[in-house]
């Protein structure tokens, strides 16, 4: 059975385009590594797999070296944003992918735990991949890792994360909001709040539709006509997490694109060209 063709043209450019907007949001909120308040205390216990750069002290010379972040910064951008005009660029595609990672591992040294939005960096992984063949098993690898990260914390937790123990969302909520209730306590976001920590078995309710969401790409193991409903209940999933956990999924919602019917988009594209020859992706 022959492999799904994934135009990879269209597709760099649309993701170093989101990849872009990330960037934006990352300035926005301070997070980039030249924003980082200095000095920055390093932590190289965060996670055992950064062990390497540690050794290296990589994280140690952008974070203590303002100039050398700055640099950084421009060159990872600069990048993306050739990415986006020329999508076959090799060279700042390395740039663009390498550095989004070593700027996860900065930060997560810098915060002293592994960050856990990583959406921002796994599609644009395929990318470096330019030869059509392998691009389109490259795509698919990648949306196979993502079905596997859900699917493997929906099936944890509903092994060790508290599934059938009634009070745990209600927990959760009580620590994830405990300093956001104290200044927003009169909103209609904090009354919701408010009542599901009074009312454990709706909250948990919350949270076990969460886990079934979470669960349910296994689906994608077996067939990708699910994918665009696998896609929906994905963004209701952390429009909730939003909601009531505060927890922002701007970084993680490039992990969306491996889902989207590529093909489909790039048939309508064609269709609507003012030519009579397809446009080659």
């Amino acid at each position: 059975m022959p492999l799904p063709y994934y135009p990879r043209t269209l597709i760099a450019r649309v993701v170093f385009c989101w990849l872009f907007c990330i960037l934006v949001y990352f300035f926005g909120t301070h997070t980039l590594l030249s924003q980082l308040q200095q000095p920055v205390f390093i932590y190289s216990g965060s996670d055992n797999t950064f062990w390497l750069l540690h050794y290296l002290r990589i994280p140690h010379f952008f974070l203590q070296h303002y100039w050398a972040a700055l640099l950084f910064d421009i060159a990872i951008t600069t990048s993306c944003i050739v990415c986006i005009i020329l999508p076959q660029q090799k060279v700042c595609t390395y740039i663009t992918v390498i550095g989004i990672w070593v700027l996860h591992f900065c930060y997560s040294s810098a915060a002293g735990k592994q960050y856990a939005q990583i959406g921002y960096l796994l599609p644009p992984i395929a990318l470096m991949v330019f030869n059509q063949k392998k691009f389109n098993l490259s795509w698919q690898l990648i949306r196979y890792w993502i079905c596997f990260l859900y699917s493997s914390a929906g099936i944890y937790k509903m092994i060790y994360g508290g599934f059938f123990y009634v009070h745990n969302m209600s927990n959760i909520l009580k620590q994830m909001n405990a300093e956001w209730l104290f200044f927003n306590s009169n909103t209609v976001q904090a009354n919701c709040i408010y009542f599901l920590i009074h009312h454990p078995f709706c909250a948990q309710l919350f949270y076990q539709a969460a886990v079934c969401i979470e669960t349910a790409f296994i689906i994608g193991f077996f067939t990708k006509k699910m994918d665009k409903y696998l896609v929906a209940i994905l963004i209701l999933f952390h429009i909730g997490n939003y909601f009531l956990l505060h927890i922002s999924f701007i970084e993680q919602s490039l992990i969306f694109a491996p889902f989207f019917a590529w093909q489909t988009i790039a048939a309508y594209l064609n269709s609507n060209t003012n030519n009579d020859r397809p446009i080659t992706f």
